[in-house]
């Protein structure tokens, strides 16, 4: 019993002190923050009353600032040899940095974490007597980091190389940006590379995306395969900015040919009375009310009987083959036809006003190509062509015959796909007959009307990409379009009743008679009127007018 009552006793004065131990130290806080100027103060000590700078003036002989900066690494230290002898130091933050003095001229700082310091020496000279010297210690990692991370994307740049071993790639890691420069083998190479670098906006990444180009399970076969690696090199550049500068070496500009061919036939077939012009003929004189009698009164000029049998047979072509040109990852669009006007109304505060759009016909070509291996080519097209069709004019306003397509395909450089394409077979017939008398045998089509019809369309839309390159002067072709096209001269046109002339032999009405006054004004010329053939003169001719006063400038 008596046990027990000592054991409490001893409880409660542990507790108690505790309590007070406790207590005295909040106090003793409380009271060392109450002596710290507030946030409010501060302002009132950078402008000190008089009385206070008098004060420091005759108490302060000297603040000693730091005079140097002295860099560390975590882990690592600079060993300090001084010329004279040293009486002491002093750290700051013993935490941050350590000092070791081996002798009197010299010591050891260490850095041990990430943080500033000041390091004081007092020094003993001869000359000057006593000396201070202030170090600000600066202990920082970034260096050992920057080391760390070019080791880290050299190591990445050397296990990219192994998967594209036709490519050949370089990482500079420059502050918050990693430079990616050298040569891919092709774009589709360039856009895997950069999706393994984690590129999210810039360069062959953003645009072959655009174009639903990447195979991501792909890409993370890649990372996945690095897992055997002890220190996988990707884990971490999701959070890089890369730069793309890479090269994609090779022929990017692109030529399509786009062939569209549509035949159209139709045939048709008809025979027998024209019973619309017979009944259109005939008056009835009064309604039939009950069971009254209806006359029918025939104008004898009216009553005509047309027996008809006809048989139809034609056909449409329509073959275009546009051609267009423009670079890998560009789109670029062609357009050849006409417009024509389309008077609309518009209500403007309950009054009508008129206004005219346009709206156009022909043949247009819009593409987009990219190239991905090589001679593979990835082709976005939207190919259209349309014709006028009088047979749908509306209010004065023609319809169209439009044919479009608009499609995504895989190429390779001079292959041929049929992109799109139409087989149309409409088949009608019908037959008109009076009653009764359209029924009888023999003379029962005197009476009828009938006819069929046939109508076959096909058509097929064809697509081509090819790498081209410009050619050199040598290689321009010497006849374009047109250049061989002239006009025939008085004779041809005349007398041969031609309305082109001889390749190589324009006559050119348009200067001809100035030409001919000053050919004839030559001896030549009077021996060349000798002549008979009318292409000797005619060569004579223009080489007065190619080039001069009255013909072609030079």
């Amino acid at each position: 019993m008596n046990r027990r009552v000592v054991l409490r006793s001893i409880v409660n004065i542990a507790v108690t002190c505790v309590l007070a131990w406790g207590v005295g130290g909040i106090v003793a806080q409380a009271q060392l923050l109450s002596d710290l100027p507030s946030p409010s103060r501060i302002t009132d000590l950078e402008s000190p009353a008089s009385t206070s700078v008098a004060k420091e003036e005759s108490l302060i002989e000297k603040i000693y600032e730091p005079e140097l900066l002295l860099r560390l690494e975590p882990a690592q230290s600079k060993i300090i040899r001084t010329k004279v002898p040293i009486q002491r130091t002093v750290i700051s933050h013993p935490e941050i940095v350590d000092i070791q003095v081996f002798n009197e001229v010299e010591f050891e700082i260490v850095g041990k974490q990430v943080g500033e310091t000041t390091l004081t020496i007092w020094f003993d000279t001869p000359e000057h007597g006593k000396q201070v010297l202030r170090y600000l210690v600066e202990v920082d990692n970034a260096k050992q980091e920057q080391r760390r991370r070019e080791a880290r994307y050299k190591e990445l740049q050397s296990r990219i190389n192994e998967m594209f071993p036709d490519s050949q790639i370089f990482l500079f890691p420059i502050e918050d940006k990693v430079i990616v420069r050298g040569q891919a083998a092709d774009a589709k190479e360039a856009a895997e590379i950069m999706r393994l670098l984690g590129e999210r906006d810039h360069g062959y990444v953003s645009d072959l995306n655009r174009w639903g180009y990447y195979n991501r399970g792909a890409v993370d076969t890649y990372r996945n395969g690095l897992g055997a690696w002890d220190d996988n090199p990707f884990d971490d550049v999701d959070s890089e900015i890369f730069v793309n500068l890479l090269r994609v070496p090779g022929v990017q500009q692109v030529m399509l040919k786009v062939r569209v061919a549509e035949l159209v036939r139709d045939s048709s077939r008809a025979l027998g009375a024209d019973i619309d012009t017979l009944l259109s003929s005939v008056q009835l004189s009064h309604l039939i009310t009950g069971g009254g009698n209806a006359t029918a009164i025939l104008h004898d000029g009216d009553v005509k009987f047309f027996l008809r049998a006809i048989s139809s047979h034609g056909y449409g072509k329509i073959l275009a083959e546009p051609t267009l040109v423009t670079i890998s990852g560009k789109t670029a669009q062609f357009l050849a036809g006409g417009e024509f006007a389309v008077p609309t109304t518009v209500g403007v505060n309950g009054v009508g006003a008129a206004s005219t759009t346009f709206r156009g016909f022909g043949t247009e070509l819009n593409f987009t190509p990219t190239v991905l291996n090589k001679d593979l080519i990835r082709i976005e097209v939207a190919p259209s062509f349309s014709t006028l069709n009088a047979d749908a004019t509306v209010g004065g306003i023609p319809g169209l015959n439009r044919r479009s397509v608009e499609t995504t395909v895989d190429l390779r450089e001079g292959q041929w796909l049929a992109i799109a394409g139409l087989i149309q077979d409409e088949q009608g017939g019908q037959r008109t007959r009076l009653p009764y008398f359209g029924n009888l045998p023999l003379v029962g089509g005197l009476f009828a009307t009938q006819n069929t019809s046939r109508f076959e369309t096909e058509l097929i839309v064809l697509v081509s990409p090819e790498l081209i390159q410009p050619l050199e002067t040598e290689e321009l072709p010497p006849l374009l379009p047109g250049m061989t096209v002239t006009e025939p001269t008085d004779d041809d046109f005349f007398v041969r009743h031609m309305i082109e002339g001889y390749q190589g032999f324009d006559h050119r009405s348009t200067v001809w008679p100035e030409v001919e006054r000053q050919t004839l004004a030559t001896q030549h010329d009077l021996i060349l009127r000798r002549l008979s053939h009318g292409v000797r003169r005619t060569m004579a001719v223009q080489k007065a007018y190619v080039s001069g006063p009255c013909g072609l400038s030079d």
